[in-house]
């Protein structure tokens, strides 16, 4: 027996993870001298020895005594910080958005920029039941996965969707989904009254939560007495807020029935010049009542008016696989010649109105997730989460409360109680950091190690997944 703290460094770093190999699987892994980040408190606790045993944190402390072994993998940890594995709360994965992209691809993209976990906000479900099985059977490299499978929505049918256009077949919708065991059921903006309340009633008979966009038909506050459990993009909250809310409500429901995008389109912009402050405290009290979460995804909202701007060159894009960087919506020509001057100036205060709901939101006390919509165009799966988090920041979270929405909030908010702390019990799903995320929140891209589920994914090991998905992106 010896004392943990003078154990020297032990790193072992090997080959190729695509070819299954990784740091050797050892019956303890034990990490010295780090300073232990709580993202709940915004605190930090230095100095610590943190033992992981079967995949767990089996204890953490200033000292502590292990038998020795071959089988222990010691990592010195003096000068980096540990948080819990981040969680991308809104991100599509297979299927849907995310069809160009194969699992050799997407799934390492999230494990190299130390997000073990995502909120898969929907696509093809066998698919995602296939790959969420594969990755918790040890077969299959990824992040843990909490499902909903195809969107549930009004109008024309189209690929990974169920249409819902009258009540018996909202309910129908929720049945059928219950029965494949999904994690959650989704729902988009073209539902009707009738048939979204039918669907928040079907939820509850079969004990699923319901999340997604508000529709157009009805209100936020609506939506959030229904038992909505998160509100997607801030949808529907900016005409909440405004002090002609039934009039612009009217508005966006005719503009939508006839397409009409660009009277849909000012009757939104027209919102952000009547917002209404009291409003706003009365409607966000009653979030914060109803804990209805809230994922902004801001690196969403921020991309679309950067994509004025996109550039070619950008160093991520060589992760993004080929057939996806040829395709319009990712060609930064076109969508400058496609888009009128007047719509990017109208997206840029799009960005700064949202940044400024997010920060209310979070003032009030509403719950708060970060999630990012990859990988919709410059939205780049795991490199937007960092993106994501800096964007909280900058919209008035602390470093702590961003880092919150990722982890503990994330946990949380799916019932993941042994998840989303570095604490003695949970899950080893953590990051190991080269510098202080609780002093800029941009540290979180300094990653020096992830670990999963108890396994240790070196920076080595990281660097050649990185470049295994750009191999493997240069081919699709």
């Amino acid at each position: 027996m010896r004392f943990l703290k003078w154990l020297p460094a032990l790193l072992v770093l090997t080959a190729s993870l695509a070819k299954g190999q990784k740091s050797p699987e050892s019956d303890v892994l034990i990490i010295t001298n780090v300073e232990v980040v709580d993202t709940r408190q915004g605190l930090t606790s230095p100095n610590l020895t943190v033992v992981i045993k079967q995949g767990r944190i089996d204890s953490i402390a200033k000292h502590a005594m292990i038998a020795s072994s071959h089988k222990t993998q010691v990592v010195n940890g003096s000068g980096k910080y540990l948080i819990p594995g981040l969680w991308d709360m809104h991100a599509h994965s297979a299927g849907g958005p995310a069809a160009p992209w194969d699992a050799k691809i997407i799934l390492p993209l999230y494990i190299a920029n130390g997000i073990t976990g995502i909120r898969d906000m929907g696509g093809n479900l066998q698919m995602l039941k296939q790959r969420k099985e594969s990755i918790e059977r040890g077969e299959l490299l990824g992040p843990h996965m909490f499902i909903s499978g195809p969107f549930l929505n009004g109008g024309k049918p189209y690929e990974y969707s169920i249409t819902a256009n009258t009540p018996q077949d909202g309910r129908k919708a929720v049945d059928k989904l219950a029965d494949e065991h999904v994690d959650f059921i989704k729902v988009l903006s073209e539902l009707s009254r009738e048939t979204y309340f039918a669907i928040a009633e079907e939820s509850r008979k079969q004990k699923l939560t319901f999340a997604g966009h508000v529709p157009e038909s009805i209100s936020a506050s609506e939506a959030s007495a229904a038992g909505q459990r998160s509100i997607e993009h801030l949808s529907g909250l900016s005409i909440a807020c405004s002090r002609e809310e039934g009039e612009l409500r009217k508005q966006r429901v005719e503009a939508a029935g006839r397409r009409d995008n660009k009277a849909y389109h000012a009757a939104g912009m027209r919102s952000f010049d009547t917002y209404d402050p009291a409003k706003a405290r009365a409607l966000f009290a009653e979030l914060k009542k109803n804990n209805t979460w809230q994922a902004p995804t801001l690196s969403w909202w921020n991309a679309q008016p950067q994509l004025a701007s996109a550039s070619l060159s950008d160093p991520r894009l060589k992760y993004v696989p080929a057939s996806v960087r040829k395709s319009e919506d990712w060609n930064p020509d076109h969508i400058r010649q496609s888009t009128a001057p007047d719509v990017f100036a109208d997206l840029e205060k799009t960005v700064v109105h949202y940044g400024e709901l997010t920060h209310a939101l979070n003032e009030a006390g509403v719950p708060i997730l970060a999630g990012t919509d990859s990988p919709d165009p410059y939205v780049i799966p795991g490199f937007s989460l960092h993106d994501e988090l800096a964007l909280l920041v900058q919209s008035g979270l602390t470093p702590a409360q961003a880092l919150r929405t990722a982890t503990y909030n994330a946990a949380l908010f799916i019932g993941k109680s042994e998840s989303g702390a570095a604490q003695k019990g949970m899950i080893a799903d953590l990051v190991l950091l080269d510098a202080n995320p609780l002093v800029d929140i941009h540290n979180t891209r300094k990653i020096s190690a992830v670990i999963l589920g108890g396994k240790l994914f070196s920076r080595k090991d990281l660097d050649r997944m990185l470049e295994q998905v750009e191999e493997e992106a240069a081919k699709h």
